[in-house]
């Protein structure tokens, strides 16, 4: 019964370390109707985005694809 739940337990981790790597490979578009007035706040919650550039959060991701017209997208949150 205990080898049983520890395969089953060691199973569910081994997937759900295979999604969560997946998710992390696949840009998104970030939220930037959160951050309407693109007035971002000083804090450091850093996103990766497809252009190889951290940013110290998504509001600033999403400020500087307005300012230089472009589409980055965020490949996972932290450092690149």
């Amino acid at each position: 019964m205990k080898v049983t739940t520890l395969i089953c337990v060691s199973l569910l981790l081994c997937l759900s370390a295979i999604i969560s790597a997946d998710q992390r490979s696949q840009p998104r578009e970030a939220e930037c109707e959160k951050y309407a007035t693109l007035m971002c706040t000083r804090e450091f919650d850093p996103v990766c985005g497809d252009d190889g550039e951290t940013y110290s959060t998504e509001c600033v991701l999403c400020m500087e694809n307005k300012k230089r017209n472009q589409h980055v997208k965020v490949i996972h949150k932290g450092m690149c």
